[in-house]
C-alpha cells in the first residue's frame, strides 16, 4: 500500500514573532553571525495534531543553501489540540545575509501526515 502524501493542513500556522541579530551566539569559522527567532505555531484547525518535525532551507546572499531537517521542534513534539499554540525560540547560524523558510511536519490522531509553511524571513548581517 502506498503512503498517503502529506497534505498542507488549513489552519494550521505559524508566526514569525521576532528574529534578532545576537552578536553573542558562539557561531563557527564558516557560520560566525548567529540569529535568535521566535516562533509560534497555531492550531486553529479542529484537529489534534503533533508536531513530528521540521525542516529549514536557509539561503545565503550568494545563493548557497543549507538544508536543516529534525525529528521535533526544539527537542519536543507538540500535541495541539484545537485552538491552542506552541512558542519556542531557537536561532541559526549563518555566514551572511540570509533568508530562511521551511515547514513544521505533524500527524493527526488518524495517523495522517500534514505539514505547514514557515513563512520566510530575513536575517540582516549588522554593518560593522
Amino acid at each position: 500500500m502506498a503512503s498517503e502524501p502529506i497534505r498542507e493542513l488549513p489552519g494550521l500556522w505559524v508566526s514569525l514573532d521576532r528574529v534578532e541579530y545576537n552578536p553573542h551566539e558562539e557561531g563557527t569559522p564558516d557560520r560566525p553571525y548567529g540569529f535568535i527567532y521566535h516562533i509560534t505555531i497555531h492550531n486553529d484547525s479542529p484537529r489534534v495534531v503533533t508536531i513530528k518535525g521540521r525542516k529549514w532551507v536557509v539561503t545565503n546572499s550568494d545563493g548557497s543553501k543549507l538544508v536543516i531537517e529534525g525529528d521535533g521542534v526544539v527537542d519536543r513534539f507538540p500535541r495541539l489540540k484545537p485552538g491552542t499554540q506552541f512558542h519556542y525560540q531557537s536561532y541559526h547560524l549563518v555566514a551572511s545575509d540570509s533568508v530562511a523558510e521551511g515547514s513544521y511536519l505533524g500527524q493527526m490522531e488518524d495517523g495522517e501526515r500534514v505539514f505547514t509553511r514557515i513563512p520566510p524571513f530575513k536575517m540582516e548581517v549588522p554593518s560593522v
